[in-house]
C-alpha cells in the first residue's frame, strides 16, 4: 500500500513553484521494446507558485488550525471524547468518532503531520473510552459497548460510519503497527477467524444476521431497546436527529426495528475491512472471502429478477426469513415506520 502523501509529493512540489523536468523514458511499451524506465523528476529553478496552490495550502492551513482549537475544547488528556457515551441508533459510539471525519483525508492531502497525531490519539482514545463504556439494560453491550476495539453487535450502516475515519488511516499511515493488528483482527471477526464472533456461514455465505460485531451475531428479534440504549433524559438537555422529544419517542422510533435475523444487503459494508487487509500485503485469502461474499449476493440478485433481496434467512434462501418474502425485515424494502411524533410514515429502506 503506497501512502497518498507519496503519489502526491510531485504535485505537491510543483504547487510550491518548482518546475519539473521529464527526460526521456528510455523505451516504449512495443513487443520487444526495452522496458520503459520510470520517470525521474527533477526540480530544476525556483518559480513563484501560481495563486491557486497558494490558496491550496491555505486551505489545508485553516482546516488545520481548526482541528487544533477542535481537539483542545473537545478532548481530554487521554483522547476520550467529552460526551454522553451511549449505546444505540440515535446517538452512539459511531456518531462520536465521526467527530473526525476527513482528518485522515486532511492529513494525506498535505496537512501537517499533528493531524494525524491529533486523529491517531482521538482514535486510540475511543476504541478504550467506549471499551469501558457499558450499557445496564441492553444485554449484549453490558460488558462493553466495544470488545476487540470493535463493536460487540450492530448493523453496518452505524458500524460503517463508525470505521470511516478508521479505514483511511492507510492512505497516509499504512505501515502503524497497531493500524495493521487491527485492519487484520477487523477482518477476521468475518473469515471465520475469530471463534467468539460466527458471524459468517461459509456454507451458505451469508452473514447471519443484520446486527454482527466482535461478539458475533444476535440470532434472535431486536428489541427497541437494542436500538435505543438505556434510559436518558431527553427534555431541556439535547436536540435529537430525528427530532425525539423524549426517551419514549426514542423508544417508539425504533420499535419496529425487529427483523434482523439472516443476511441483508448492508452487511455487503462489512466488505471494505477485507479490502483494507487485502491493500496491506496482498493476501489471497482476503480477496477470496470478500469475491465469494459479493459474488454470493450479485447470484441472489440474478434469481430475484434483478432485484438485491433484502430477506435472506439462515438456510441462505431468498424469503426464508421474517415475512416469507423476498422484501422485508428491518432496512429492507418496504421498511416504512410511523415517526412517533408526526404520526407520519418515513421510507428508511437502505438496501
Amino acid at each position: 500500500m503506497i501512502p497518498l502523501r507519496h503519489r502526491i509529493a510531485p504535485v505537491v512540489a510543483l504547487c510550491l513553484g518548482a518546475p519539473l523536468v521529464f527526460p526521456p523514458a528510455g523505451g516504449d511499451a512495443r513487443a520487444g521494446a526495452a522496458p520503459v524506465a520510470a520517470p525521474v523528476l527533477r526540480l530544476a529553478a525556483p518559480a513563484p507558485p501560481p495563486e491557486w496552490a497558494l490558496l491550496e495550502r491555505e486551505v489545508l492551513r485553516a482546516n488545520t488550525v481548526a482541528c487544533e482549537e477542535y481537539f483542545r475544547k473537545y478532548y481530554d488528556e487521554r483522547g476520550f471524547l467529552l460526551c454522553v457515551e451511549r449505546w444505540g441508533g440515535d446517538d452512539g459510539p459511531d456518531d462520536a468518532i465521526e467527530c473526525v471525519n476527513d482528518w485522515p483525508h486532511l492529513h494525506a492531502l498535505g496537512a501537517p503531520d499533528r493531524i494525524l497525531q491529533l486523529y491517531k490519539k482521538a482514535w486510540e482514545g475511543h476504541l478504550r473510552q467506549y471499551t469501558l463504556a457499558r450499557t445496564t439494560r441492553v444485554p449484549f453491550a453490558r460488558d462493553g459497548m466495544y470488545y476487540k476495539e470493535f463493536p460487540v453487535m450492530f448493523d453496518w450502516q452505524h458500524n460503517g460510519e463508525g470505521l470511516s475515519v478508521f479505514n483511511l488511516q492507510g492512505l497516509s499511515d499504512p505501515e502503524d503497527a497497531r493500524f495493521r493488528q487491527r485492519v487484520r483482527r477487523y477482518a477476521g471477526f468475518y473469515l471465520g477467524e475469530d471463534p467468539g464472533a460466527p458471524n459468517y456461514d461459509a456454507k451458505h455465505r451469508i452473514i447471519r444476521s443484520l446486527f454482527n460485531g466482535s461478539r458475533g451475531p444476535l440470532l434472535r428479534k431486536a428489541t427497541a431497546l437494542d436500538w435505543t440504549g438505556d434510559p436518558i433524559e431527553v427534555e431541556h438537555r439535547f436536540r435529537l436527529g430525528h427530532g425525539e422529544r423524549s426517551y419514549r419517542e426514542m423508544l417508539a422510533h425504533f420499535e419496529e426495528y425487529t427483523d434482523v435475523i439472516g443476511d441483508h444487503p448492508l452487511n455487503l459494508l462489512s466488505t471494505t475491512l477485507a479490502l483494507n487487509a487485502f491493500m496491506l500485503d496482498q493476501e489471497p485469502k482476503y480477496r477470496t472471502w470478500l469475491l465469494e461474499y459479493a459474488d454470493a449476493w450479485v447470484a441472489r440478485m440474478a434469481a430475484n429478477g434483478g432485484v438485491m433481496p433484502s430477506n435472506v434467512g439462515l438456510d441462505g434462501k431468498i424469503g426464508s426469513a421474517a415475512g416469507g418474502n423476498w422484501w422485508g425485515g428491518a432496512y429492507g424494502w418496504g421498511f416504512s415506520v410511523k415517526v412517533p411524533q408526526t404520526g407520519k410514515l418515513e421510507h428508511r429502506n437502505r438496501t
